[in-house]
């Protein structure tokens, strides 16, 4: 009976047949990945289901497309995924505030855009800076953890790994994940 390769093992294999040309390699890799992608999109579209929907939809396309041509150079899948889907979910955001603020609702930057089918929106330089600023500081109060808390954080409140990720990275129980990641929120909470 052959053994199976371990999930990055396989991960890796997948990632080198779709950057050489095998689109259909994509699929093992997004499925693996798309509970989690979910979640991170349920959070960030602030529980609202159809928008999270969406921005899953959006980000399978999106992926579909840019992967092949960074597989080789990705370290780690899931939080590349995870940033691109993220990426996503504030350009909805800005989709929905641009539509909310007034008009109707034709937004003549989006036409352009789309006819000439330039590259995505990247995020302002106030954005990025405010982003950077927020990690440093999560990563200053993570790094003042005690060790067994240290890991989980980073993992979970940085990386947005998933409990099964984490379990499975630090060789413990899902529930003893989960656990810990309630321990270093309380901490976190009453120190910051």
């Amino acid at each position: 009976m052959a053994e199976r390769a371990s999930p990055l093992i396989e991960e890796r294999i997948l990632l080198r047949s779709l950057s050489g040309g095998d689109r259909e390699a994509f699929w093992p890799l997004w499925l693996e990945h798309r509970l989690h992608l979910y979640s991170v999109c349920l959070r960030q579209m602030r529980g609202s289901k159809a928008d999270a929907l969406d921005a899953v939809s959006r980000s399978m396309l999106l992926a579909f497309r840019k992967l092949p041509a960074h597989a080789t150079k990705i370290e780690n899948l899931q939080a590349w995924l995870t940033r691109l889907t993220r990426n996503v979910c504030a350009d909805i955001r800005r989709e929905q505030l641009r539509l909310s603020a007034g008009g109707n609702g034709v937004d003549i930057d989006e036409i352009g855009a789309e006819e000439i089918g330039a590259a995505d929106p990247s995020p302002s330089p106030e954005e990025v800076a405010l982003s950077n600023e927020t990690r440093v500081r999560l990563q200053r109060a993570i790094d003042s953890l005690p060790p067994l808390l240290r890991g989980v954080a980073q993992m979970r409140f940085l990386h947005e790994a998933s409990y099964e990720a984490i379990a499975s990275t630090l060789s413990i129980t899902e529930p003893t994940a989960r656990k810990r990641v309630q321990q270093a929120r309380t901490v976190l909470r009453s120190c910051c």
